[in-house]
């Protein structure tokens, strides 16, 4: 009768896969809009070539994004979005797109494992089929095939992969609870991001030459998008492995062995996490206006600027602060600066100054400057690397100052 009772918590159990799965689906398919959103512009702007030309290393970025994007879709998340299994006292079945296939208890040859919860079973036939915690409740799989098949266990830990199983489990069912406090998510996720996006600009903005708004703002977005992504994923794991791990360590210790989630401990204690998280993100953003690091940006050395010592490939800092004439950080003779698409340049001269090009006789002895011309307002005279050329460039196409 005991032996019953155990295979009525077993079957006809249908397990599906995580519902949030296809969140994930919708989310990549908004980035991968915004990307071709932002090329298609981009395409309106130059040509294919010129586009190419400048921006190489953003286009294979961007086709790598949806190479991942192709493969993780077709290759497994599509299985897992049109699939369930049952577990029943004698065998598993798997339904995929009104296909259903039986997998025997007894046809089993072995288990085999992965990483932490994902694990195989290796059927007589020689083909492999594999679980892992992306499916709800993965924990009646192991213990449905412990209940049939107890010799195959004759070396594994079954009590403590078991755990580790129902632990990852619950851990996938609180992402569920994402937006389950809704006051302290709208303020976390919404207000406070939108509120460092304007003190930021308030701030910022007093002391610094805003040439391109798009850039800034999508970069002041980028950060806050990174700082609550970070301090949720740590919170999350910590929560994990240090609380809730624990708890559901000692309930199934317990001569109970009950496995079932304490809803009311998890909510307290996500509740008070968030609020723990909201401060925490809220000192990141401090730190970042404080430091100005979105006003930084980096670029790679297309080729050998012999006339400036910078060589292909290199990876140089820029300080996007100095890129105006009359504010707090202005560009000076001599200062390397990126302009345009990405052109690096030397200051020469700013407004009102005279400047022209120097030539050579035959013997190398220098004569009078050439093409002496005064700098208009708003501009600023930049001699290029590999040539004696001299551009009048306008304050407004700087992108910043090259550090050393």
């Amino acid at each position: 009768m005991e032996k019953s009772h155990k295979f009525d918590t077993l079957q006809p159990r249908l397990l599906r896969y995580r519902s949030h799965y296809k969140i994930y689906l919708v989310s990549l398919m908004a980035l991968s809009g915004f990307i071709l959103f932002f090329w298609g512009y981009s395409l309106t702007k130059s040509s294919w070539s010129e586009l190419f030309e400048n921006s190489k290393e953003e286009l294979w970025l961007s086709f790598s994004f949806f190479s991942f994007f192709a493969t993780y879709y077709f290759f497994w998340l599509r299985y897992r979005l049109q699939s369930s299994l049952q577990v029943f006292s004698d065998k598993i079945l798997l339904n995929h797109e009104g296909q259903k296939i039986e997998l025997d208890f007894n046809q089993i040859q072995s288990i085999g494992f992965v990483m932490r919860s994902v694990f195989y079973l290796k059927m007589n036939d020689g083909k492999k089929h594999y679980f892992s915690s992306s499916l709800e409740r993965i924990d009646y799989v192991w213990e449905g095939l412990h209940e049939a098949r107890k010799e195959l266990f004759e070396g594994l830990d079954y009590e403590s992969y078991r755990l580790k199983l129902v632990q990852y489990d619950h851990h996938q069912k609180r992402k569920e609870w994402f937006f389950k406090h809704r006051l302290i998510d709208l303020f976390h996720w919404f207000v406070a991001p939108v509120v460092f996006l304007c003190l930021a600009y308030f701030v910022q903005s007093r002391d610094v030459e805003i040439h391109q708004y798009g850039m800034y703002f999508f970069r002041l977005c980028m950060y806050a998008t990174l700082v609550l992504l970070i301090t949720s994923f740590i919170f999350s794991i910590v929560l994990k492995k240090f609380v809730f791990d624990k708890k559901i360590k000692l309930q199934m210790g317990s001569q109970a062995g009950d496995k079932l989630r304490d809803l009311e401990f998890e909510g307290l204690v996500l509740q008070r996490s968030k609020i723990f998280q909201v401060g925490t993100a809220l000192f990141i953003f401090a730190m970042v206006l404080k430091s100005g690091v979105n006003l930084y940006s980096v670029t790679k050395i297309k080729q050998d600027l012999a006339g400036f010592n910078l060589k292909s490939g290199q990876t140089k800092v820029i300080d996007n602060r100095y890129n105006c004439l009359s504010c707090k950080y202005p560009v000076r003779d001599g200062d390397l600066v990126v302009f345009g698409r990405g052109t690096v340049g030397q200051i020469m001269a700013t407004q009102g100054d005279m400047v022209g090009q120097i030539s050579e006789d035959q013997t190398g002895r220098m004569i009078a400057s050439e093409n002496i011309a005064e700098v208009p307002s708003g501009h600023v005279a930049i001699k290029l690397a590999n040539s004696k050329e001299i551009l009048m460039v306008k304050v407004d196409d700087l992108i910043g100052k090259i550090q050393k």
